[in-house]
């Protein structure tokens, strides 16, 4: 979030869902803040995605990046609709993200946001292969995302993805119509949740965090299909982006390791992404500082980072960050620079 590259395995763990957490969170609107309700995860929950969208879009660094790059969201709600046939609601309270496995296409996002449903209904209709599934109380869309060859997956082998509608300020995506059952059971409080319970993937950064995110037994990570070697080798995950009590913003992460080596490997890890980010901020103070920020820690099997620092800084920091992108853009789109 605050240095560019700290985070990438903790992206590729949590690929292809993870896409939907930035693409969807660009440019919209909130309206009351919602932290993480451990309700409204399983008890048997791998891995987990939280965005306080209220906290996050109020804040002085996602005005900047909002006002720096407008074109973002633009890109964020075109890429919405095409890839769900949907508009993503213009007024998102909160996004909580989970899945029981870490197998493609099998996650749930929940999303408290004001909507309209009449609206919704419509562009459902107009998707691909759209159809209706009555179970209990409420309608379950489902539309095809893309076809596919045959699989295992199912006769047809199609990303699918089931919407539902559950009351007034919330909306279920599930990734089969089982799936969405499972998750309206689990809201209607028939099926265990977190909610009470003693979960590694609940950290004391939970309510404080903009952005939280969790995963466990990433052993099972050796079965999915995009390579992830240095994840599987690690037991669990957290990482949290928000702000203190004190007004202090803060970034930080923790991952146990299998073993001591691994740990020890891992520090090595992030120590060179930070040696990097300071050779990068070479000439930037206000880079620089930030970076110098960072402490990055061991204890036994645990490696992680932390960072502190104030909205001004990073502030000033992205300032530097947008100058620099912005001198490879003739080198990137070499076609703009007659153009103006």
């Amino acid at each position: 979030m605050l240095f560019r590259t700290n985070m990438l395995s903790l992206r590729q763990a949590w690929l292809p869902l993870c896409s939907i957490l930035f693409l969807s969170t660009v440019g919209l609107s909130s309206s009351k803040a919602e932290g993480l309700d451990p309700s409204h995860v399983p008890a048997d929950a791998q891995w987990l995605v939280h965005v306080d969208y209220e906290s996050l879009s109020d804040s002085q660094v996602w005005q900047k990046l909002r006002s720096e790059k407008p074109m973002l969201r633009k890109m964020a709600q075109g890429w919405m609709k095409q890839r769900y046939g949907i508009d993503p609601p213009k007024d998102l309270k909160s996004l909580t993200m989970f899945s029981r496995d870490y197998r493609e296409y099998t996650g749930t996002v929940l999303i408290q946001a004001n909507f309209d449903a009449d609206k919704i209904e419509k562009l459902l209709s107009k998707a691909m292969n759209h159809r209706k599934t009555q179970w209990q109380d409420h309608t379950l869309h489902t539309i095809t995302l893309s076809k596919q060859k045959p699989s295992d997956d199912g006769p047809s082998g199609d990303q699918e993805m089931t919407i539902v509608m559950v009351d007034s300020d919330t909306i279920l995506l599930a990734s089969s119509v089982p799936n969405g059952k499972e998750a309206l059971k689990l809201l209607s409080g028939e099926s265990p949740s977190l909610d009470g319970k003693e979960s590694p993937l609940l950290t004391d950064k939970v309510e404080d965090a903009w952005m939280y995110g969790a995963a466990i037994n990433l052993a099972e990570l050796k079965k999915h299909p995009i390579a992830m070697p240095i994840l599987a080798q690690h037991q669990q995950i957290t990482w949290s982006f928000g702000k203190q009590s004190d007004g202090t913003l803060y970034e930080q992460a923790d991952f146990v390791a299998k073993s001591e080596d691994v740990a020890g490997k891992m520090k090595t890890v992030l120590d060179g992404i930070v040696a990097y980010e300071l050779l990068w901020a070479d000439g930037s103070t206000p880079m620089t500082t930030m970076m110098k920020s960072v402490e990055v820690k061991r204890d036994g099997r645990t490696a992680g980072f932390r960072w502190r620092g104030s909205s001004e800084q990073v502030v000033a920091a992205m300032d530097d960050v947008f100058e620099r992108l912005q001198t490879w853009k003739p080198i990137l789109m070499p076609h703009q620079r007659d153009n103006g």
